[in-house]
Formats: C-alpha cells, sequence, structure tokens
C-alpha cells in the first residue's frame, strides 16, 4: 500500500518590514519680495543669516545635547551624523539661494518671474527645516525613528526647487487670489510635510486641514494640490488606505490636467502604495510604474526620487514573488542611493534588507547572509546597535539563520530585536510582530511546537490590527501556525489555519503564484494526513502546476510535489 508522505511543511521566509520612504508633493512656500532693479549685488550674500536664525551654533549644540541625552552615549556616531547632514543641507539652501539670485541680478540668465518661484520653493525648504530643527529640539521615538526621511524630503526639495520653477513659469503660471492664504497654505503645508516624514500623523492632521482652507482660499489650484497629496500621505501613514485613495485619485487626475509633472508623480505613488498595502497588486502596480517613468522624465535616471520609485516598485514585485524583477529594482536604487549618500547611510541600508529578503526567494541563502550582514554592519555603525533600523534587520537575518540550523544563534538576535523594538517603537508596532513571529519559528525549530503557537498568536494579534485580516503578512503568521498544529496532530485547526492562508494568497496573489503554491502544497500534506487522498491529490496537483513553470521540473520541491502527485495518483486511481 502506498504510504502517505513525510515530506515537510511549506513555508516562506518571513517578508522582511521593507522600508518606504515617504513620496509627498513639493510645493511653493511664502516668499521673498520679487527683486528689484534698485537691490545691489551684495543682496545675494546675506542667505546665511537667515538659516543662523534656526540653525546656527547654540541651536546646534542645543540639538547635539538633546539628542546624546535621548539616545544615549551608545548612538553618538549618530547624532553627529544627524547634525553633520543638518549643516550640510544648510549649506545647500545657501548656495541654491546666492545662485539664483546671482544668475537674476548679476549674470540676468534668469528671468525675474522664475527667480521669485525658486524663492517660494527655497522658502518652503525653510520652513521645513525650521520645524525639523523643532522637532529634534523635542525629539520621541516616533520622529527619532525617522529623521533621515525628514532631512531626505528637505534635500530633495532644495535640489529640485530651479527645476520646479522652470516648469511652472512655462507650464502654467501661477494664479493667486489670495497671497495671505498662499502663505498659510505654503507654512502649513510645509510643516506637515515635515511631520508626516517623522510618522507624526496626528501632529500633521490639524495643519492638513488649515492648509488645505487656506490652499482653496488662495485660488491657485497647484497649492491645493499639494496640501491634498499630502493628505493622502498622512492617510498611508495612519493605516487608512482607503481614505488616501479618495484623497489621491483627484489629486492625480487634477495633476494631468494641470500638467503639473511632480504633483501627478507623487500622486501616482501614493496610491501606488496605497494599493500595494491594500494588497490590490494590479492597480499598485499601474500607479507604480507610471510613477517611476514620471520620475525618471523630471529629475533624471540617477535622482534619489528615483531610487524611491524603483524601491517601492520593488517592493511589489517582491510580495508577488517575482524576485528577479524586484532584484534589479532593488539593485537600481541601491546604485542611486549609494552615489548620493554614501554605503553606510540608513537610506541605503534599507536596499540591503530588500536584497537580503529576494536572494531567500531566488534561493541564494549565502547571498541572504550577505546582503542582511551588510545591513546590519551599515547601520550599526551609522544608527547604532540599539536602533530599530538596526533591530529590524536582525530579526530578518535571523530567519536566515534559522535555514541555515544556527538557531541559538538565531533566537539571540531576535531577542535582542524583540527588545529593542518594543522598547523604542511600542509592544503594538507592526515591526515587534516580525520579531514575535522569528521567535515563534525558532520554537518550532526545536519542535516546541506548543510555545511556537503561542508566539505566532501575538504576532498574528499585532499583524491583524496593523493589516487587517486580507493581507499577504497576516496570511504569513495563519501559515505557520497551520504547520505547529500540523505537527502537533492536530489536524482539524491545522486545516483552518492553512485554508484561510490559502484564501488569503489566492485572493491577492492569484492561484498561479509560487506563494499560493506554497499554502496548496501545504494543504495536500494535512488532507494526506486526513487520509482524504482526493483532496490532497487535488492540492499537489494545483501545486505542481506553479512550481513547474515557475520552479521548473527540475527543481527539488517540484520533483518532492511530482512524487506526491504520482504516489496519491496511484492511490487514489486504483493503480
Amino acid at each position: 500500500m502506498t504510504q502517505p508522505s513525510t515530506a515537510p511543511l511549506r513555508f516562506l521566509p518571513r517578508i522582511l518590514g521593507v522600508s518606504l520612504l515617504a513620496g509627498v508633493a513639493l510645493g511653493f512656500a511664502p516668499g521673498c519680495a520679487t527683486p528689484g532693479p534698485a537691490q545691489a549685488r551684495g543682496a545675494c550674500d546675506d542667505f546665511d543669516l537667515d538659516v543662523e536664525k534656526i540653525w546656527g551654533n547654540a541651536k546646534r549644540r542645543e540639538v547635539r545635547d538633546g539628542l546624546r541625552s535621548f539616545a544615549g552615549e551608545s548612538q553618538v556616531v549618530n547624532v553627529d551624523r544627524i547634525v553633520t547632514k543638518m549643516d550640510a543641507i544648510t549649506t545647500d539652501w545657501v548656495m541654491m539661494n546666492r545662485r539664483a539670485c546671482k544668475d537674476t541680478l548679476e549674470r540676468q540668465t534668469m528671468p525675474n518671474e522664475i527667480y521669485v518661484r525658486v524663492s517660494l520653493c527655497l522658502n518652503t525648504a525653510l520652513v521645513q527645516q525650521r520645524t525639523l530643527i523643532t522637532q529634534l529640539g523635542e525629539v520621541d521615538r516616533t520622529s527619532y525613528e525617522h529623521i533621515d526621511r525628514a532631512m531626505l524630503d528637505i534635500s530633495e526639495n532644495i535640489a529640485s526647487c530651479q527645476n520646479q520653477a522652470v516648469l511652472a513659469y512655462y507650464k502654467s503660471p501661477e494664479e493667486t487670489a489670495d497671497s495671505e492664504a498662499a502663505q498659510t497654505a505654503d507654512s502649513k503645508t510645509a510643516e506637515a510635510k515635515t511631520l508626516l516624514a517623522l510618522g507624526k500623523s496626528e501632529a500633521a492632521s490639524g495643519l492638513l486641514n488649515d492648509a488645505a482652507i487656506a490652499a482653496k482660499r488662495s485660488g491657485d489650484e497647484r497649492r491645493s494640490l499639494d496640501a491634498t497629496i499630502a493628505a493622502c500621505n498622512h492617510a498611508v501613514l495612519q493605516g487608512e488606505y482607503d481614505k488616501a485613495i479618495v484623497y489621491g485619485a483627484p489629486a492625480l487626475t487634477q495633476a494631468q490636467k494641470l500638467g503639473y509633472a511632480i504633483g501627478e508623480a507623487d500622486a501616482l505613488t501614493c496610491l501606488g502604495t496605497a494599493e500595494l498595502r491594500r494588497g490590490n497588486h494590479a492597480e499598485a502596480r499601474a500607479h507604480l510604474e507610471s510613477a517611476l517613468r514620471q520620475r525618471e522624465a523630471f529629475f533624471g535616471k540617477e535622482h534619489p526620487r528615483v531610487a524611491d520609485a524603483a524601491n517601492r516598485l520593488g517592493n511589489l514585485e517582491a510580495a508577488v514573488a517575482s524576485y528577479k524583477t524586484a532584484h534589479e529594482l532593488y539593485m537600481r536604487a541601491l546604485d542611486i542611493w549609494t552615489k548620493t549618500f554614501g554605503a553606510d547611510d540608513p537610506i541605503t541600508s534599507r536596499a540591503y534588507h530588500n536584497l537580503g529578503f529576494v536572494h531567500i526567494g531566488l534561493d541564494d541563502v549565502e547571498g541572504a547572509v550577505a546582503w542582511y550582514q551588510k545591513a546590519i554592519e551599515a547601520e550599526t555603525r551609522s544608527l547604532g546597535k540599539d536602533h530599530p533600523a538596526t533591530a529590524l534587520s536582525e530579526a530578518n537575518y535571523a530567519s536566515v539563520l534559522l535555514l541555515q540550523t544556527k538557531i541559538d544563534d538565531a533566537y539571540a538576535l531576535l531577542n535582542h530585536a524583540f527588545e529593542v523594538q518594543e522598547r523604542i517603537l511600542g509592544p503594538g508596532h507592526p515591526e515587534v510582530a516580525v520579531s514575535l513571529h522569528g521567535i515563534g519559528e525558532v520554537w518550532a525549530a526545536r519542535k516546541g511546537y506548543a510555545s511556537a503557537l503561542e508566539w505566532y498568536g501575538k504576532a498574528l494579534t499585532l499583524r491583524k490590527l496593523a493589516f487587517g485580516d486580507h493581507h499577504l503578512e497576516t496570511a504569513k503568521t495563519l501559515d505557520a501556525m497551520a504547520i505547529a498544529h500540523y505537527k502537533l496532530k492536530q489536524y482539524d485547526e491545522a486545516t483552518k489555519f492553512a485554508e484561510q492562508a490559502a484564501k488569503v494568497r489566492e485572493d491577492l496573489l492569484g492561484p498561479d503564484n509560487i506563494v499560493t503554491a506554497t499554502s496548496y502544497f501545504n494543504l495536500g500534506l494535512i488532507y494526506e494526513k486526513r487520509k482524504k487522498y482526493k483532496d490532497a491529490l487535488g492540492y499537489y496537483e494545483k501545486s505542481l502546476l506553479v512550481e513547474d513553470r515557475v520552479r521548473g521540473p527540475g527543481h527539488v520541491l517540484t520533483k518532492q510535489t511530482r512524487a506526491a502527485v504520482n504516489r496519491l495518483g496511484d492511490l487514489v486511481n486504483g493503480r
């Protein structure tokens, strides 16, 4: 008589907490007066006095001392890096202002109208910088985690101001019915963007409402668009993805109507991110691919905002198990970020996380080890051992160590990651679920399946709160719980959890995806143990169809599934 399978259930490596850079719209700000012929050449030499008011020596010392007090001596390197970056932002702001001023007043190569728009945009960046500096003086766990994101947004705003001004001048001249309202809209939007970049969604809410009201009163459609796109990003940050789409969809239509390229790209980015978080992958793909093309056309192929778009699209490809395509996109983002920020910058190291994950999907465990180690080393140097980004890398690397059966090493990393995440991010943060799930995997590797279920249950609670029942992250934990119940010979419970995971994956990825095939194979094993051989054969056959196409007939797992099909085929058909 044909013997039932003894093959282990299959599981996918835990998806990393991929880091998403904020893709918010760039706007115009309250500005300087139109330069007149009476102004002397010396008018271009005093911009450093403007930034000195918000980032002078006294403020620099105050922020440095405050950050060190909050972060502790173990992260002095990170504090010094933040201060150095703020110095660089200040230098860039002065340089861009001085260059635009001299191009207008001395060299007379820039039209006066464009200079006004450059000044407005640069003043927006100054409002953002002032807001960030204020927040650095009141740093908390949320803002500390996202300081680099906020600084990146300011830097990119400064770097693109002249392009924005030229586009606005030649495509759709600004018409402002109420200049005071325009200034209010610009200022409130700029402040809100910085707070959003810092992860302070609640503090940004009132500012966004004020900005929307003032922008409408100003009569300028671009200002209204900037405020609306900021509201879209605010909704994404709060996990209100349907609300984000309510803001983002009309903003996209209006930006396209106005020919507002930056606004269109940012609306596409917000919509694509919201759809990806909802699990609507076809819609997310359409938006994120368009956002990448728009940013390439406007900024050029080597700009950090292009890297952001490539990284987001890579996140989509990784989610649907298109690992080769995801790898190409992540490598592109890595190349741009390395050239722009350096190899150890926290922004660059986000690509290391993602590359570690896709190398697991590509069956390259050694490659995954190399990328995760690179991430941990870079983040330890730039952020410190006890930063949430470093902890997330450790939790992800632990999943690779488990594949190498280095169980004790994985457990040590996960315990440290869990302690850091819970202390700094709070016990309800989604990244805590990564470590909780990982500790469950450690207990499963030690054959302590009852303990594994306790940890998986904690992870499932957090993932449902963060993502809902119908999400791939939730499905991963459901699938892990099915495996644990299977090992405990609790086949009814195993079936329940495995079917829930399979349903989510079918709905979000379709039946022809290799992730969904993992659920099919596991259900085949469970039904075989229950001696429901016909049902088991059906699941094995569904898995084999996908595996033959994706993995190829020569892959060890494909061969395993084919053997199960042949074995049960003989049993069911009486051969």
